[in-house]
């Protein structure tokens, strides 16, 4: 990074906890690469340095501060306190619960008056739900959230889950929606796919997609295809790993669907399963906002999703681009993928639909919102 170059633009320090391939670190990603370098020069810590799933420009600076255990919460506040110090940028934004807090306490060690941005991506109150020291983790963010001069919200649920539960004025929240790059999207879609269930049309694929973790509620998946194969042929491709993958694997073989559920593992290219499928199934007991939707959306693919908090009743409008079911209701999603199964003129429909509102959300109206939330963050910041 050519020091010159930059002395004019706003400096954003972006933390995270990784560079993996999590719904947030995809929009880092997306904001890293398309920030107007007129007005901007990021740069980003990161605390942990595990491969990068997702590519950052050449004139990024990433600085790295390792977590390798959970009590390393203060070493890395005083780490970052330090570096805030050190780089004194015109605005600093974290992202996730835990480094929105941790970023927070750094801020106030590092003794700095610049505007800090929490990037807020869950409903909370549902996420700390059977956490360890979940009773702490509220007391944190309650207290440090409001300390932050603004909070940017992924959805209304999730800005609503905050204001109504951790002491946070709505006047101080902003809702930026995730963006999606329809033409990334479209060119990755037409790639060619190997796997035979996707080539042989005999038997719709339903894909799902996300990380195996209990929020996700695969089990709701796999026991409406229970259902689903007593009335038709249909197979379940699933994208994505986790903690869950072996005790998933194991319920489809103890349901007797396992013939039919295909577990992909991460793939760093996802459109081109979602494109070739009848049907795209989300079964989460929870969301802060679902990217994965509205990418199957851009695919033209006609989506199911449970109408959990929050995001999906935002992003779809049930019946018109897309299916809503109860969460946690085995009976509805199974009534819906027979549906939406059997009814072509349907799939079209919902599909055509669903297209044209992923465009709602492209990227270049997100990058305007973030942009102008950063010039009026950094015009309070004295660098």
């Amino acid at each position: 990074m050519v020091k010159s170059e930059v002395q004019t633009n706003k400096r954003i320090l972006f933390v995270t906890l990784d560079l993996g391939g999590g719904g947030a670190e995809r929009v880092l990603a997306h904001l890293l690469k398309n920030l107007d370098r007129g007005k901007f020069q990021p740069s980003v810590v990161v605390l942990k340095k595990d491969a990068p799933s997702y590519e950052v420009p050449e004139d990024v600076d990433v600085n790295y501060i390792r977590k390798t255990k959970a009590l390393d919460f203060f070493r890395l506040a005083f780490s970052l306190a330090r570096l805030i110090r050190e780089e004194r940028p015109s605005a600093i934004i974290s992202f996730l619960t835990y480094t929105n807090y941790l970023t927070a306490f750094a801020k106030m060690l590092s003794g700095s008056k610049v505007p800090l941005l929490l990037n807020e991506r869950t409903t909370i109150s549902e996420d700390l739900k059977g956490q360890r020291f979940a009773w702490l983790k509220r007391k944190l963010v309650s207290y440090f959230y409001p300390k932050a001069n603004c909070i940017i919200a992924v959805s209304k649920g999730v800005m609503g889950d905050l204001v109504s539960n951790y002491c946070i004025s709505e006047g101080k929240c902003s809702v930026i929606y995730n963006p999606v790059d329809l033409g990334d999207i479209e060119t990755k879609a037409m790639e060619d796919v190997d796997h035979p269930w996707f080539k042989d049309s005999s038997a719709p694929v339903i894909t799902a997609c996300g990380r195996l973790g209990p929020e996700k509620n695969y089990p709701l998946l796999l026991k409406s295809l229970v259902s689903v194969l007593k009335q038709t042929d249909i197979r379940l491709a699933v994208v994505g790993d986790g903690v869950l993958r072996t005790e998933l694997e194991s319920m489809a073989e103890k349901l007797g669907i396992r013939k039919n559920v295909l577990f992909l593992g991460h793939q760093l290219n996802p459109y081109k399963y979602m494109s070739r499928s009848r049907i795209f199934a989300l079964s989460s007991n929870y969301e802060g906002f679902p990217n994965v939707l509205l990418e199957a959306m851009a695919c033209g693919v006609p989506v199911i999703s449970t109408r959990c908090p929050s995001g999906p009743g935002e992003i779809i409008t049930d019946r018109v681009n897309g299916l809503l079911v109860p969460p946690g209701d085995e009976g509805a999603m199974a009534k819906a993928i027979l549906e939406l199964a059997g009814s072509g003129s349907m799939r079209r429909e919902l599909g055509e639909n669903g297209r044209k509102r992923a465009g709602d959300f492209a990227m270049g109206r997100m990058m305007a919102e973030y942009e102008k939330v950063f010039l009026e963050a950094a015009g309070c910041s004295g660098n």
